[in-house]
């Protein structure tokens, strides 16, 4: 049985950029409404939930409302149109031009189709052509005004009335202490409908309250209010618009955090100093603990088992009894490995552990021959059989990026990687970035900002210095090469990536708000503010004895904020130093009673209030819970969605 939990260095979390801050302590997630995140859309503004109009109505704003300035495109926007492009769409959105084309010959099929979609921001029609050299344009121009949609029929499937370009339903949604899918789960119950007919563009953490977008196909919107209030956590809707799309995973730009640090151990003016250096130079932009579960048995060693082809060891290494797990789960593991009896183990787990990660393999390995491990592992989901791939490769990049600040610290090298914007034609399928090796000539025209790291893959293209060695001396020594990262099954199938080793936080802001105690809610929620109509609740105490630090920030997706905290206080985010600080503080505490002197600890554990809540909500609390650790990916799914291969 494994009784040691995963820390940040076993998974290459070992630097800090800011060598300078001594770090100071303090309470991160002392109770879920210190924790709020609100995602960024594709249009680079955050979500919202300001009504619950009727949705052809909030259609309509939404068609109304269109970028004017090219600044206000996101990121992944900018890499598909120019300066140029956009200048000529405003023309045609202005009724200054009949219509643009832009050449997508040597785009790839994803791309066009995100230029399609480009094409809905400014509620533009598109229609791919081809021009007298034969090469593809996609047309873009204005939708004629008595031009009816075509639909086979005249009426889709389902909800009567709605035309093929209002078959999805968009919609905000706000929950506090739950996670996406889980909510997603309920709410599909709730409404007699499944699970796949919802989508989103990036999970949510379960401890906190969030706001994102969420789309679902053939449902009222009447029906799903009647579904929220039956609800007895909170949960809000609104902001209805209709689409003749669902969303995508990666169908965001970013999410934006407000982030309660209760009880901290130092002055207004050293954080100044520590949050003014993170504004400027931002942090280490590694994969974060949540990557790589909870439990003593990281998921990057289940992948390495999977790359390995040793599909034995990565059913063994899920289905190993662990110290912190549920005591029916742990007897019935326990039972398995002792036996190897699978249909005993799965029967004796209760009905409201069936759908846990050990069980359904558990259930794939009674359905199969003991043997055909293969067939087995198909009983789980496939998002939770990537993330074991992504995992490895994260656990290699984190310990890349380590290896480089440490010896070389900001510096930028000849052979690192930047980003080749010269060629829209993606190289390498699933990836969708290319990337070029920088000469010595150039090294002056760059900044670590602008360097990549790859994440291992058979696609990927290495940097040409000490980067390249150390990569592949750490797969060497599991006999991996990058070749071991093909697989003709899907879900193990992984082309590789880039990761930018530096980010930089945008919209960086902090006050220090003094107040009584550790409960007290000293952030505005999203529900609170679509509320709003006379003044707002006072935030904090001026008489109060406790100093805490709010932070806000917007990240771009694939960051997580718990890295961007780490650098900010200088701390280990894993579960046992989190937990060697609980216990170092309950000791002094005890030592305070005895008239010695005491000081105050990071915490990420729930108060007993919050331990209360969690339970009514149904919240699953082992550590080893896998849906959990999707669930808690902050910050959207980018790096999966990079790694897909096109269908």
């Amino acid at each position: 049985m494994m009784t040691s939990l995963v820390t940040e260095n076993d998974v290459g979390i070992c630097r800090y950029l800011n060598s300078d801050n001594k770090g100071f302590k303090g309470r991160i997630k002392e109770r879920y409404s210190d924790f709020n995140v609100t995602e960024i859309g594709l249009d680079g503004h955050q979500v919202s939930l300001v009504s619950q109009n009727d949705p052809k109505e909030e259609t309509e704003k939404e068609q109304n409302k269109v970028p004017d300035v090219y600044e206000d495109l996101s990121e992944e926007v900018k890499k598909l149109i120019s300066v140029q492009d956009f200048q000529n769409i405003l023309k045609v959105v202005k009724g200054e031009s009949d219509k643009h084309d832009i050449n997508v010959e040597k785009m790839s099929k994803a791309d066009r189709k995100a230029i399609h979609d480009i094409c809905k921001i400014f509620n533009l029609e598109s229609n791919t052509q081809t021009s007298s050299s034969g090469e593809k344009m996609i047309e873009m121009k204005k939708p004629s005004a008595d031009k009816k949609v075509q639909n086979r029929g005249g009426i889709n499937h389902g909800e009567r009335g709605r035309s093929k370009a209002e078959k999805f339903l968009h919609f905000s949604l706000y929950k506090e202490n739950m996670g996406t899918s889980e909510l997603i789960s309920q709410l599909a119950h709730s409404l007699r409908t499944k699970d796949k007919y919802f989508s989103f563009a990036g999970t949510k953490d379960r401890r906190g309250r969030t706001l994102q977008r969420v789309a679902v196909s053939l449902i009222k919107p009447e029906s799903i209010e009647k579904a929220v209030a039956r609800f007895k956590t909170e949960v809000a809707v609104g902001n209805y618009t209709y689409h003749p799309q669902g969303l995508r995973l990666g169908d965001l730009s970013g999410n934006h955090f407000e982030i309660a640090i209760k009880d901290v151990d130092t002055e207004g003016t050293r954080i100044d100093q520590i949050m003014n250096y993170f504004k400027e130079n931002g942090f280490i932009n590694y994969f974060g603990m949540q990557r790589f579960g909870t439990s003593e048995v990281p998921t990057h060693q289940i992948g390495l088992k999977i790359l390995k082809r040793d599909l034995n060891g990565a059913v063994d290494l899920i289905l190993l009894p662990r110290e912190h797990q549920s005591a029916e789960l742990k007897i019935a593991l326990t039972s398995y490995a002792e036996t190897k009896d699978a249909e005993s183990a799965f029967k004796s787990l209760p009905y409201k552990m069936k759908n846990r990660i050990e069980a359904k393999l558990l259930n794939g390995i009674k359905s199969h021959h003991e043997n055909d491990k293969v067939n087995a592992m198909k009983f789980i989901p496939s998002g939770v059989k990537q993330m074991y791939g992504h995992a490895y490769q994260s656990y290699i990049w984190n310990s890349l990026v380590s290896k480089r600040i440490e010896k070389y610290g900001t510096q930028v090298l000849e052979g690192d990687l930047v980003e080749d914007k010269s060629d829209k034609t993606y190289k390498s399928p699933g990836i969708r970035i290319n990337v070029r090796k920088l000469k010595a000539s150039e090294l002056s025209d760059f900044t670590i900002y602008d360097i990549f790291l790859p994440l291992p893959g058979y696609a990927i293209t290495l940097p040409d210095n000490e980067m390249k060695d150390f990569m592949m001396e750490m797969l060497k020594a599991e006999d991996l090469t990058l070749e071991s990262f093909r697989s003709s099954i899907r879900d193990y199938d992984l082309p590789g990536g880039y990761r930018k080793i530096l980010i930089k936080a945008q919209d960086v802001s902090w006050e220090v708000v003094k107040h009584k105690s550790l409960t007290d809610d000293i952030i505005h929620s999203k529900l609170e503010l679509s509320k709003q109509t006379g003044p707002l609740r006072e935030i904090g105490d001026a008489e109060g004895g406790m100093t805490s630090l709010i932070v806000r920030m917007s990240l771009v997706s694939s960051c997580y904020a718990t890295m961007a905290l780490r650098e900010i206080m200088r701390v280990h985010t894993d579960v046992s130093s989190m937990k060697a600080d609980v216990e170092e503080e309950s000791e002094k505490e005890d030592q305070t009673a005895n008239g010695e002197d005491s000081e105050s600890s990071i915490k990420h554990q729930a108060t007993n209030q919050d331990e209360k809540d969690a339970n009514q909500n149904g919240e699953m609390s082992q550590n080893g819970d896998s849906k959990r650790k999707l669930e808690e990916k902050e910050g959207g799914d980018e790096e999966v969605k990079k790694q897909k291969v096109e269908a």
